[in-house]
């Protein structure tokens, strides 16, 4: 008995270490201000000093801050190239930097790139936006019938989305799409569809069912062969595999502290939130859309036409077909996703009427705020470094 006893103190200070993830031999030691790397292709010799001391300023109050553990932030001006700043810690125990080439957990940012593959087999003709998706699915449960390809990309579908944050975190694998979404379909709808807008990620693994199912292909074969390789996205993919010799651990931000998270398995919502890349490769992702390399610029305006969204009765922004859209002033439209997870929090944004993509990719959950901020500052800042 008194082995068992001695046992359960051993396992706490366990727990607690592998959580805390100590250096220093102190879990809660203060982590000294790293440097902040730069990789750079930007050829506007005429703005790019600027807006790299400022990318590089408002980096590092951040990290001074204690705002993200590890970040890439990244901005891209068409005719102009690419910049990405990184600072912090990739790994806290071995103090392993987190640099412009880490890759990192996306989350819902994977949603974007959904969407944009539906709107390929739109474009193809091989799917209409306004069908019902018992077209793809014989056994749809009844209730689901009505719902169309158009109610899963603006969200208003009625599958429900995470009952808690607890929900959100799945251990259980599934072997393919299929599996998961014969999985989704045994839940009730939780609205009428075409009704109400209430944000699901299911909702979208349905979609990248669909996806398999009209194109013939493996979801990651469609997305490697049709976006990621068009976009010349190297460093993307589907997180299958944690063995990557770049990938970041998975953190989460409690009060000052940052603390190891578990890792969850995303194939459940691989469509949704299961993509794994860099900052540089996201930047690709936004030239491509705004040079039209991956759908044309009417299908983009179709997913980004926001007069009837019904986002804005639930408190959230417009919302389109696969992402959110705002328009401002002095800047046109801005079409945007985040996304938050274990070892995530992120924001990408595309200045669409101003030739300009922004991103940031923080490796711990619960530095969502600073990932938007911090990313929606440096874009703004590549605009007001351009010269007329």
């Amino acid at each position: 008995m008194k082995k068992y006893l001695l046992a359960i103190p051993i396992v706490f200070i366990g727990i607690v270490f592998w959580i805390t993830e100590p250096f220093a031999n102190n879990p809660f030691h203060t982590l000294s201000r790293p440097q902040i790397s730069i990789s750079e292709d930007y050829r506007c010799s005429s703005d790019s000093l600027g807006l790299k001391e400022g990318v590089g300023s408002v980096l590092e109050k951040h990290m001074v801050s204690g705002g993200f553990l590890g970040v890439s932030v990244g901005v891209l001006k068409q005719g102009c190239g690419l910049l990405v700043a990184s600072s912090g810690y990739r790994d806290k125990r071995q103090l392993m930097p987190f640099l412009p080439n880490t890759i990192n957990r996306l989350a819902s940012i994977t949603k974007p790139m959904t969407a944009i593959a539906t709107m390929q087999l739109y474009e193809q003709g091989a799917l209409d936006l306004d069908t019902p998706i018992q077209k793809y699915f014989p056994e749809l449960p009844k209730s689901w019938r009505t719902i169309t390809i158009r109610h899963l990309l603006s969200h208003t579908s009625g599958i429900r989305h995470y009952k808690s944050a607890m929900d959100s975190l799945s251990f259980s694998h599934y072997e393919s799409l299929e599996l998961a979404t014969k999985t989704i379909f045994d839940d009730a709808l939780v609205g009428t569809p075409g009704e109400q807008y209430i944000y699901s990620s299911y909702g979208f693994t349905v979609l990248g069912r669909i996806i398999e199912v009209v194109s013939g292909e493996n979801y990651e074969d469609y997305l490697k062969k049709n976006i990621w390789q068009n976009a010349q996205m190297e460093n993307t993919s589907l997180e299958s595999s944690f063995d990557l010799s770049q990938k970041s651990r998975l953190y989460i931000k409690a009060g000052n502290f940052y603390l190891r998270g578990l890792y969850t398995d995303l194939s459940l919502i691989y469509p949704a939130g299961g993509v794994q890349s860099t900052a540089e490769d996201l930047l690709k992702f936004g030239h491509a859309i705004l040079n039209n390399e991956l759908i044309s610029r009417e299908s983009l305006e179709i997913m980004i036409d926001v007069k009837h969204s019904l986002a804005p009765e639930a408190g959230d922004d417009p919302y389109g077909l696969g992402w959110s859209v705002r328009d401002y002033p002095n800047i046109g439209r801005v079409i945007s996703h985040g996304g938050g997870h274990p070892g995530v929090s992120a924001h990408f944004q595309v200045l669409l009427d101003k030739n300009v993509v922004s991103v940031a990719i923080s490796n711990a959950f619960g530095t969502k705020r600073s990932a938007y901020e911090i990313a929606t500052y440096v874009g703004n800042m590549a605009l007001l470094n351009t010269k007329k």
